[in-house]
């Protein structure tokens, strides 16, 4: 499913980027340093996820809803993931919806109309909405101040692959051992 929802973000981004002279494949060249940025702001967003998913949560206005949509992902997607749809679902959903809502929309509508639609993507309930679309502020402010799409799409894959393993492994309370012996 994620690789068909993928294939149309990017078939959308490409039609949208040549009706509108938008030249994506010119905000896609890596560096060292775009990488580093990507990589590190991805880090640094997955070390919120303690915080959002611990049990004390819950007891927080602001995190409660966040709190109950990993405990939705928990029991109905976290116990069923491998190793490789782990893979998939992180590297797929970073690079076609940042390529899609950084580099094709966020040009046309600007970081908050591309922010709002990139939460509302994302229904898990409605603070789960409000952060994906903060999140995607942050994913278009690093496009915006690097003029690379690639640190946006390393960001979200990145945190994507730590939230997914983290409810896959940690959060479900398996051991960190089946991480390597899983398939």
């Amino acid at each position: 499913m994620e690789l068909a929802a993928s294939a149309v973000l990017l078939t959308a981004s490409a039609v949208w980027s040549l009706a509108r002279g938008i030249d994506l494949l010119a905000v896609l060249r890596p560096t060292i340093i775009t990488i580093v940025q990507g990589v590190g702001a991805g880090l640094a967003l997955a070390m919120t996820l303690p915080l959002v998913t611990a049990p004390w949560a819950r007891r927080v206005l602001l995190l409660r809803g966040l709190k109950r949509a990993w405990d939705a992902l928990e029991s109905g997607l976290g116990p069923g993931l491998r190793i490789r749809e782990v893979l998939v679902l992180a590297v797929c959903s970073g690079i076609s919806e940042e390529i899609f809502f950084r580099g094709a929309v966020q040009g046309e509508i600007g970081i908050i109309g591309a922010s709002v639609l990139f939460g509302l993507l994302h229904p898990l309930n409605v603070s789960y909405v409000i952060w994906a679309s903060s999140v995607g502020c942050a994913f278009g402010l690093l496009y915006q101040v690097t003029g690379s799409l690639l640190p946006p799409i390393l960001c979200h894959g990145v945190y994507n692959l730590a939230a997914l393993l983290y409810l896959r492994y940690w959060y479900l309370g398996e051991s960190r051992d089946q991480l390597l012996l899983a398939r």
